[in-house]
């Protein structure tokens, strides 16, 4: 369409041109296509326009993204017509526009850079329950002979406590830890501490008839002591057996309170803003209501994030977020602020992988850790 145009308009302006060229006009090079755009000299960037089409086609691009590759060939020929009606500077700017058109065509994908493998989900400290579930924690009090994995006759009642819930609460899981003191080696603690919260499993089976599926046994040796191994008293309490219940229900519901009770609180933050949508007020109600009803209960509100950002600034802005949550309880519930502390993470005890979006949305969370002091 264009190259008809200026081929009639070519033959009134080549003698002006070849003119005007003898005299050295700078930005020009001598045209390599007379015959099909009758010029002895033409300015560099209509052939630029050209080569850049040219070097495109060589290279498949006519045919790898064909509507492209013809969009930077018409907006070529309109830069040589348009020049030719002496428009020229505006033929200048179109054959610019080409040339970057025709270098921009199909671009290479970039290749796939190897996907980095996070480290395995090391256990967490602290019992995390999902989201929209809670963690029950009941610490029972069973004494083990030493180096034994039996449990007595006399503490059956302490695994009746699990039992008995576990059992009116069909859905709930549990994960029964067992601990050992600092007596002996590390290897035989580990192996003595997972055979007694083996024991417990079997024994909620077999005197329970819960399903073996919803129970899960771990020993932790002498790795997490509770208390002060130099005395026989703390020892005795080092060698514990602990049932974490994870289960969906309400804590208005519980008719007394678990001795440790971990929500999960589900609330989005702005990226990089520690305030509470107020979406979320209904969230942070659940512990004002909770530790209003207890008042012997205090709280940590620990502050996740995923791991978008540095390290530091992480770190700081889960304090924050945890911060805002104490502040709310103590404005909103008049729970007094020596009941609650703040504690910011950052990324540093994930519950999941930060490779997808799903992933560091749940590790982008509100624990509130209740500790639960009641007189027996």
């Amino acid at each position: 369409m264009y190259m008809s145009y200026a081929k009639k308009t070519l033959r009134f302006v080549v003698p002006l041109f070849s003119m005007s060229m003898i005299f050295g006009c700078a930005g020009m090079e001598y045209n390599t296509k007379q015959d099909k755009y009758p010029y002895i000299y033409i300015h560099k960037e209509l052939q630029e326009a050209d080569r850049a089409v040219e070097t495109a086609r060589k290279n498949g691009k006519d045919t790898k993204c064909p509507v492209e590759f013809k969009a930077a060939k018409d907006l070529e020929e309109k830069a040589y017509a348009v020049y030719a009606a002496c428009h020229t500077q505006e033929g200048i700017d179109l054959a610019r526009k080409a040339t970057a058109k025709a270098q921009a065509l199909c671009p290479s994908q970039p290749e796939t850079q190897p996907t980095v493998q996070e480290a395995p989900l090391e256990p967490i400290p602290a019992a995390e329950p999902s989201p929209e579930r809670m963690k029950y924690c009941v610490n029972l009090d069973i004494e083990f002979d030493i180096n034994k994995a039996d449990i007595r006759p006399q503490y059956h009642d302490q695994v009746a406590k699990v039992g008995d819930f576990m059992k009116r609460n069909s859905t709930t899981t549990a994960t029964i830890e067992g601990y050992a003191d600092e007596v002996g080696n590390d290897e035989d603690n580990m192996r003595l501490s997972q055979q007694r919260a083996e024991s417990v499993v079997k024994y909620l089976v077999d005197t329970f008839g819960i399903e073996p599926s919803r129970l899960a046994a771990k020993g932790y040796g002498k790795t997490r002591p509770s208390f002060d191994n130099s005395t026989d008293a703390g020892r005795q309490k080092n060698r514990r057996i602990v049932a974490i219940i994870d289960c969906a229900l309400d804590v208005k519901e519980l008719a007394v309170p678990p001795e440790r009770l971990c929500m999960t609180l589900q609330m989005e933050f702005a990226s990089g803003a520690s305030e509470i949508n107020p979406l979320y007020y209904n969230q942070v109600n659940k512990v004002g209501e909770y530790m209003k009803k207890y008042p012997t209960t205090t709280a940590v509100i620990e502050g996740h994030t995923d791991n978008v950002g540095g390290l530091e600034s992480n770190m700081e802005l889960s304090r924050q977020r945890a911060e805002n949550v104490v502040n709310y309880l103590v404005a909103n519930f008049g729970i007094e602020r020596t009941r609650l502390a703040a504690k910011g993470y950052g990324p540093t005890r994930r519950i999941a992988y930060n490779n997808t979006p799903e992933g560091r949305q749940k590790n982008r969370r509100i624990n509130a850790v209740i500790d639960c002091v009641i007189n027996k």
